[in-house]
């Protein structure tokens, strides 16, 4: 255990990431000297109201007893491993300079028992050091135990982050099958999953109430957007062996529709209630590792454009931003103009006749000021929609700018980054 002499009480700050911009910084692990048992979501009312109570656990240190819970400090998330059995394990971007926590992401670790029934790890009974240095952390936890169906749970993953990168690493140890997140998004999204090497996407409002989306085989990851706080959270791993034990043959990644589930904001884009969402998608471990990246503050676009357009001839879109409230940090205001904030390869998704193409766009340094896009329709019809989000980077994306292809790179690929 650490000697508490030598441990540093400090105010927990964290590091730069608005409008995508991020100052390298080395990871950290802290004690809240407190064990929040109780039900929550934010943290901003938690651990980070208290966070003059947290206590960095020194560098070096693997042998160290937890007073309280422990919080994982990436570059540009936080990872609370409270001890509440309500809900499982949280995420949260940093929002500001200071590292103010965005809204939660509930990340659900699943055990799929032998007798049938899907049992969930709430919160984290008790965790170990696996490895606590400023390039790297890595903590081993248990979720609390409990029993359903007659079937004892108790499921055991290993969080690890590095310095310098924007995705937390989840491994199974055991009890372990699958990672979800509480996404809360109208669209399923996966780049380059589609015939052709198109985007595969799905929309809640055209799918019925409790509908499983089973994303194909061949996606490398899936893109969760969020509404309500401009976010993308990437949801990665690997390819499944043979012999996996799946509840959904032929996919690594699938999200289930919710009647009535939150919203997360998609009832605040002037069209009225989004009575269901794709409330939470999940990855398969397959005794492989699951990695879920942060990337926040534009990103990514949404806009109805309702109009007729023709195949093959030019159509503009006037960029608006259609969220009603200010998101913290954001440069952008409700109703005004939006645009792209980074150079590099971004893909439009636009919804004509109800059928989905994808047309990629290179964004250049000088086109982030451009407050509108013209493109060639893929299709003739009715535009209802688009999508537009940053995919990969070009010789212009900024080094400190991270792009979901740079996250699979850093992670999937082999050789890269693990």
């Amino acid at each position: 255990m650490g000697d508490p002499a030598v441990q540093t009480r400090l105010i927990v700050v964290g590091t730069l990431l608005a409008a995508g911009t991020a100052v390298a910084a080395d990871v950290k692990l802290w004690d809240a000297n407190h064990q929040y048992t109780e039900k929550f979501y934010s943290m901003r009312e938690t651990a980070w109201k208290n966070r003059a109570d947290c206590t960095q656990v020194p560098y070096g240190s693997t042998a160290y007893e937890f007073t309280g819970d422990p919080i994982l400090e990436g570059e540009n998330f936080w990872l609370f491993l409270h001890s509440s059995r309500h809900d499982a394990v949280f995420l949260y971007a940093k929002a500001d300079e200071e590292g103010t926590p965005s809204r939660h992401n509930e990340l659900y670790r699943v055990y799929d028992t032998p007798n049938g029934f899907r049992n969930y790890g709430g919160g984290s009974q008790s965790c170990k050091i696996i490895t606590n240095t400023a390039d790297e952390i890595e903590v081993a936890s248990e979720s609390i135990t409990y029993t359903r169906g007659g079937h004892e749970t108790t499921v055991a993953t290993r969080y690890r982050i590095c310095a310098g990168k924007p995705w937390l690493e989840i491994r199974p140890v055991s009890q372990a099958d699958e990672q979800g997140m509480h996404g809360e998004s109208r669209f399923v999204l996966a780049p380059e999953a589609g015939e052709e090497e198109a985007d595969f996407v799905d929309d809640s409002l055209r799918r019925p109430g409790d509908y499983v989306c089973r994303v194909p085989e061949r996606a490398k990851m899936l893109l969760d957007l969020i509404m309500d706080d401009d976010t993308i959270w990437v949801l990665a791993c690997g390819e499944i062996g043979p012999g996996t034990r799946l509840n959904w043959p032929g996919t690594r990644f699938y999200a289930g529709n919710a009647p009535g589930g939150w919203h997360a904001g998609w009832s605040r884009v002037g069209e009225g209630d989004c009575d269901r969402v794709w409330t939470a998608p999940f990855a398969l471990f397959a005794g492989k590792p699951v990695y879920i990246g942060v990337l926040r503050i534009g990103y990514w676009h949404y806009q109805r454009v309702s109009k007729e357009v023709f195949a093959g001839k030019p159509v503009t879109v006037a960029w608006r931003v259609a969220y009603t409230r200010q998101i913290k940090s954001s440069p952008f205001e409700p109703g005004g103009e939006w645009r792209p904030l980074y150079p590099g390869k971004w893909r439009l998704i636009t919804s004509i006749n109800g059928k989905n193409h994808t047309v990629p766009i290179t964004i250049t340094e000088e086109q982030t000021e451009a407050t509108s896009l013209t493109f060639d329709s893929p299709a003739g019809g009715w535009l209802d929609y688009v999508l537009f989000y940053l995919y990969d980077r070009t010789d212009e994306t900024p080094e400190e700018v991270w792009t979901p292809m740079d996250i699979h790179r850093q992670t999937i690929l082999p050789g890269d980054g693990n």
